[in-house]
């Protein structure tokens, strides 16, 4: 363990790569959540949540409604279960193999075993947290805020977590102290 840094110039040059790469793909993946859904909870809450069309007491079909001027022409994007179930399928995955590959750097990298492990299991958990609570806030949608809370804070674990690892990983690989040698 914690050979990366001394590793030949290839093998550091790829995973620096892939690093930049992944967080090219995380900025587009969070203009996409600000676009559509936020990054409150209430507002991922409302964007999975099923949609309820629901009449009061003393409303009828063909009944005037007051209409809130500020709310007409705001586009307004909804993940309903179809592709929820889509969006699941597709970056679980990804996730999984992208959690999988961050392990694989850190693994090169000359941090203690309690460091690698939370730093592991940080990776797995922070998209086991945002699917949980996409999910949370669809089925359960009474307490979506927390559930939308999970999913914005599994979001942002996955990022802290990259950030660690590609700062580790750039300062262990290209900016080495005087003295130390390549393998």
């Amino acid at each position: 363990m914690g050979k990366l840094p001394g590793s030949v110039l290839e093998v550091r040059l790829a995973a620096t790569l892939f690093l930049l790469l992944l967080g090219l793909a995380d900025l587009l993946g969070a203009w996409q959540v600000k676009n559509y859904a936020g990054f409150s909870a209430q507002s991922v809450a409302a964007t999975v949540a099923p949609e309820v069309h629901e009449m009061g007491p003393h409303q009828e079909m063909g009944m005037e409604m007051p209409i809130d001027i500020s709310a007409l022409n705001v586009p307004r994007h909804r993940i309903d279960r179809e592709l929820l179930v889509q969006d699941s399928h597709v970056h679980v995955p990804v996730y999984a193999i992208t959690s999988a590959l961050l392990a694989l750097v850190v693994f090169g990298l000359r941090l203690s075993s309690s460091v690698r492990v939370g730093l592991v299991l940080a990776s797995f958990a922070a998209p086991a947290l945002d699917f949980a609570g996409l999910w949370g806030a669809h089925l359960w949608s009474a307490s979506g805020k927390f559930w939308g809370a999970m999913a914005v804070g599994g979001g942002f674990l996955m990022g802290l977590v990259y950030l660690v690892i590609l700062i580790l990983t750039i300062v262990q690989c290209w900016f080495r102290r005087q003295g130390e040698q390549n393998a």
